[in-house]
């Protein structure tokens, strides 16, 4: 397989899984951003993401937030909040049951419960698993008038083995 066939075949491979999803009730719609694209968390050697027009959907209350100025972090699902109380940060992993410190500042820290999809022996025939976790969003910048955070990196306690993971996270954030 020729180089630009094979990087054809992984775009249309992003494409098809950045497509799926449904919407969760109650969030409100903008117009499509260009180019929305996610980052890796701080730790993490820099990755170019495919970048892929999606809808940015906004918590309940999110839009009056960031007109007053506010900060805002916008998750795996393309929805923008924030303190939010669950966050899609990465395929295999959601946070839920967030409470946060330090909103508004340069960094934020949340700490709730991880739910992890452990696919063993596959993704399709795995379980879930969860755990304590700790989030920290940083670097705040300013796009189109608004602020968001563009880093993340969660620590959690992996259930059974007590070993202290730090995943890839991913944040998406609308194109300055």
């Amino acid at each position: 397989m020729t180089a630009g066939r094979g990087l054809s075949c992984l775009l249309a491979a992003c494409l098809a899984v950045a497509g799926c999803g449904g919407g969760d009730g109650g969030e409100e719609r903008a117009t499509p951003v260009a180019g929305v694209g996610g980052e890796p968390a701080a730790a993490s050697p820099s990755v170019d993401a495919v970048t892929t027009p999606q809808p940015l959907r906004y918590r309940p209350g999110a839009k009056a937030a960031l007109a007053a100025g506010q900060i805002a972090v916008v998750d795996l699902s393309d929805r923008a909040g924030i303190e939010p109380p669950t966050m899609d940060v990465n395929r295999e992993q959601t946070l839920d049951a967030l409470r946060w410190s330090g909103w508004g500042n340069p960094s934020a820290t949340g700490r709730g419960q991880v739910d992890t999809l452990i696919c063993d022996p596959t993704c399709a025939t795995g379980r879930r698993e969860q755990s304590t976790a700790v989030i920290v969003l940083s670097k705040p910048r300013r796009c189109g008038g608004r602020r968001f955070y563009t880093r993340s990196s969660i620590t959690y306690e992996e259930p059974g083995t007590n070993r202290t993971r730090a995943p890839d996270t991913y944040l998406r954030t609308p194109p300055c």
